[in-house]
């Protein structure tokens, strides 16, 4: 499937993984400086250019922001579940993975890419229906992450979690009714966390299939964050435990809590 990619961040990494054969590149005629080394990098990747008028750029883009440069290639390839647990094997990391279920937004799904990408996560698994797939949009609000992202589309996600924990995956779900906070939990072994949609949360199936619950504690007159949001907080929280790991360091609240009773 043919797929038009907007904007210089989101261009800029098409280029740079190699991730995608690109059929050409649209730079306007008008260059802005800050695209001086895209298309530095398209000339090096023997990228076919072609330069076009602002006028013609806004034409292509219907309204999509296109910061001058549009990269003609084609659809993202969805992976296996076994091709994102191989990728933490090869790292020789536990594996880290997030399950998304029916998120509809494509600007949440975007931004759970770029965040994931950032925090290490080696894939996403998402059901066929009543998803929002890898769009344009989602590629461009990714920043490109979506390159270096492998993300898994999966015909049933209690059937991806019954795999995962096949490989020694814990499954955690993040709910609001839970009565566990999130900081009292050990990520440091194989993880995956799951999230429920927009307004609706897990569904009761896979929710009853998690091997944990944990909730993010509201304190203001809010019931919830968004769940880009909620990703990014329990993602940073798998970062700081392994890597506190590595340090030697106490991990969880309850670590530490029992640290301070040692020392007394």
């Amino acid at each position: 499937m043919n797929r038009t990619i907007f904007g210089k961040n989101a261009c800029f990494e098409v280029l740079r993984s190699k991730s995608r054969l690109i059929r050409r590149m649209a730079i306007a005629k008008e260059m802005k400086p800050e695209l001086h080394d895209i298309l530095a990098l398209a000339k090096e990747t023997c990228t076919a250019l072609q330069y076009m008028s602002k006028k013609d750029m806004d034409r292509l883009a219907k309204g999509t922001t296109h910061q001058g440069v549009v990269i003609f290639t084609y659809a993202k390839e969805y992976v296996e579940i076994e091709d994102i647990l191989e990728a933490a094997a090869l790292k020789e990391e536990k594996p880290f993975i997030l399950i998304l279920d029916s998120v509809q937004d494509p600007h949440n799904l975007g931004a759970i890419i770029r965040t994931a990408e950032c925090a290490g996560c080696h894939g996403i698994i998402l059901p066929k229906q009543n998803s929002v797939h890898v769009t344009t949009t989602v590629e461009m609000v990714s920043t490109g992450a979506t390159e270096y992202m492998l993300i898994s589309m999966v015909s049933n996600l209690n059937y991806a979690v019954s795999l995962l924990k096949k490989h020694n995956v814990w499954v955690t779900g993040v709910e609001a009714d839970s009565k566990k906070d999130y900081c009292d939990e050990d990520y440091t072994g194989g993880i995956a966390l799951v999230f429920g949609g927009e307004g609706e949360g897990i569904r009761k199936s896979l929710k009853e299939n998690c091997d944990f619950l944990v909730k993010l504690p509201m304190k203001g007159s809010i019931p919830s964050l968004n769940v880009s949001v909620s990703a990014g907080i329990m993602m940073y929280e798998v970062l700081r435990q392994r890597e506190a790991r590595k340090a030697g360091k106490a991990k969880t609240v309850s670590e530490v809590s029992e640290k301070k009773k040692a020392n007394k």
